[in-house]
């Protein structure tokens, strides 16, 4: 890769950054609202991962639900999966969705996709210095009709734990 596709790169990511802090407040209350989009939080830290739902109640604070290395998503939602990493540059994957990034500190990236089919796939989010550690590194993502997913977020709400 040049030096110019790095700078490239850096700069739309920036953009990205910029537009999403602008719209993230209104984006929190549609998707509470609305499942038809999810936004999910992934952030790795040392050699694993972990994912955190923002939920708002109406007239209420906004919360946050750690789910583990779980995603869950209902079927048919715009999803968004946010990427980042606190200390080491992290390779993130959803081979059966063909998707794959990488976030380092300081850079946040994003998956996008539309979850069009159910399943249980794999997610990875891998540090790419030292050997894989799949024990570590990997979790899932679920695709299940949107009862479902409600009902498993509010337990995980309820629980407060991931």
């Amino acid at each position: 890769m040049t030096s110019v596709e790095v700078v490239v790169r850096v700069v739309i990511r920036i953009i990205i950054i910029s537009v999403w802090v602008a719209g993230a407040a209104a984006c929190r209350e549609r998707h509470q609202a609305d499942v038809h989009a999810v936004e999910v939080s992934m952030v790795a830290q040392g050699t694993t991962w972990h994912a955190t739902y923002l939920i708002q109640k109406p007239q209420g604070p906004i919360t946050e639900v750690p789910t583990g290395r779980e995603v869950h998503v209902p079927l048919g939602a715009e999803v968004t999966l946010a990427l980042s990493s606190r200390d080491y540059i992290s390779d993130f994957s959803l081979p059966g969705l063909g998707l794959r990034d990488f976030a380092a500190p300081g850079l946040p990236s994003e998956f996008r996709f539309r979850a069009e089919r159910p399943g249980r796939f794999t997610l990875r989010g891998d540090e790419l210095c030292g050997r894989p550690r799949d024990e570590h590194a990997r979790g899932w993502l679920v695709v299940e009709d949107p009862a479902s997913f409600r009902a498993w977020l509010d337990r995980r709400a309820r629980a407060g734990l991931g």
